[in-house]
């Protein structure tokens, strides 16, 4: 018979033999960190910041010294747009992403844009979602071609529709976001001092729009995001609902602004890509023929016509117009200052319209805010050389000294486009073109002989000028045949 002792003494051995089993199969690696790629010369630049690849440190370096920086995305940004005192929106989001989508929201605000503009609008079902036209066909396609009018859609065939891919037009598998996505995809990438500018495209009841303040509220808060419309009274009823936020009222573009435009698409009617990125420009003034636009149009940039916005929408306020207006009013601003307001503006003409406008004005008479289609970068250089050189960079690497050379109207914008002329030496500028880095200036040639071109660009063939005037007599006399 075995022992009580041996007994505890066989069961003390199993004990220890099952803990150490147990402390080896817990014994597990620890975890290693994952290794910091991102070089210490680069550790202070944005997260986005490209940080791998030959020659990047130096590239990077070369951008810093202008106020810029290369992304992950391709895309060149500023480092900073404390040099750019106007408040730059991005239309609908970043231009080159689709439109009612989250990367038009995210990629707006890593480009340090200080506010994004969407559209919101109600479906038959009443959610609030993220659409811009009335009616699907150009930016949102529904899977069988069928076109809808968004306030007869439901939540089920709105959630069919196909995003359209800007630069080939091609249906995307994306579908457009409602406003709650298009609320939660603000709040994840903005900045602190970034606002969200939510233009209201749907005529409404308070109750509505109550829900959409209390949706702004809950996911980006009090001081993040503001509200624009065409309609006075939409934002007359925001007004009682949220006392405090800021209230843009959107004037009509200006007639010739809607003519030019209209002429532009009867133009480009031909051009697929043209026609279904301008048609829906006209919903802004309205679906009428311009004639009786002419009739209906209403400015609102007198003292009179500001006094009384002001004391409908309150303090907190302003009015957002067509540049053409806005060039045609000179005292708008002053005006609007005096009570309080702010002046935005945005074009029917494209942004390069725009912009051409805008360089003309002094910094003091520009206006407060731009709704634009371009980068912050395109924008602060033209208006305020805002990358211009610091010179305090000594590049190393081709593309660095190449960075480095560039005069300080080189269009980042188009930076890989423009790196295919770094051996030329050439570079693509913001306002013409081709241009030679280092070229000195040709005396022009005064050229007397007009030779005006044809339709098709061939030059007209004219007459070399024959001098009339008669002089001494020249008598010629020619051999016979007798001689």
């Amino acid at each position: 018979m075995i022992s009580r002792g041996v007994i505890i003494k066989v069961y003390c051995t199993i004990i220890v033999v099952l803990l150490f089993t147990l402390t080896g199969c817990k014994s597990t690696p620890t975890p290693v960190k994952p290794i910091n790629t991102t070089p210490a010369e680069l550790s202070h630049f944005p997260t986005d910041a490209l940080t791998q690849g030959a020659n990047i440190i130096d590239t990077q370096l070369s951008l810093a010294d202008r106020n810029l920086y290369l992304a992950n995305s391709g895309n060149i940004k500023m480092l900073s747009t404390a040099q750019c005192p106007l408040e730059i929106s991005a239309h609908r989001g970043d231009f080159r992403q689709p439109e009612s989508s989250a990367n038009a929201i995210a990629s707006a605000l890593n480009d340090n844009f200080n506010s994004v503009e969407i559209d919101v609008m109600l479906l038959k079902d009443g959610t609030w979602v993220n659409h811009h036209d009335s009616q699907t066909g150009r930016a949102t396609v529904y899977y069988t071609g069928e076109r809808f009018k968004l306030n007869r859609m439901s939540f089920k065939e709105f959630s069919n529709l196909k995003l359209r891919d800007k630069h080939s037009n091609n249906l995307l598998n994306q579908r457009p976001i409602t406003a709650v996505e298009a609320f939660k995809t603000f709040a994840a990438y903005r900045h602190n001092n970034q606002q969200l500018n939510v233009e209201i495209k749907s005529d409404t009841n308070g109750q509505k729009l109550v829900e959409l303040d209390n949706m702004l509220r809950r996911y980006i808060g009090l001081g993040g995001f503001y509200y624009s419309s065409t309609n006075q009274e939409t934002l007359y009823k925001l007004r009682g609902i949220n006392p405090s936020v800021y209230l843009g009222f959107i004037q009509g573009g200006h007639p010739t602004s809607v003519e030019k435009l209209a002429a532009d698409l009867r133009k480009g009617v031909k051009n697929d890509a043209y026609y279904l990125d301008n048609q829906n420009n006209l919903e802004l003034a309205g679906r009428y023929g311009t004639k009786r636009y002419r009739s209906r149009y209403k400015d609102y940039t007198s003292k009179s016509s500001l006094s009384a916005l002001h004391r409908k929408l309150g303090s907190n306020s302003g009015i957002h117009l067509d540049i053409r207006s806005f060039m045609q009013h000179s005292n708008v601003k002053h005006d609007a200052h005096q009570l309080g307001m702010k002046v935005y503006t945005y074009s029917l003409n494209g942004s390069e319209y725009h912009q051409s406008q805008l360089v003309k004005l002094s910094p003091s008479t520009l206006p407060d805010g731009a709704i634009v289609d371009a980068t912050p970068y395109n924008i602060c250089q033209r208006l305020f050389n805002a990358a211009i050189p610091a010179k305090q960079y000594q590049a190393i690497s081709p593309v660095g000294r190449y960075i480095t050379s560039l005069p300080q109207d080189a269009d980042f914008d188009r930076f890989d486009e423009m790196r295919g002329y770094q051996h030329e030496g050439y570079y693509l500028s913001l306002n013409a073109g081709l241009k030679a880095i280092n070229s000195a200036p040709v005396a022009p040639v005064a050229n007397n002989i007009p030779t005006p071109l044809l339709e098709h660009g061939f030059p007209t063939i004219t007459d070399e000028k024959i001098d009339n005037d008669t002089g001494e007599t020249i008598i010629l006399k020619l051999p016979t045949r007798s001689q």
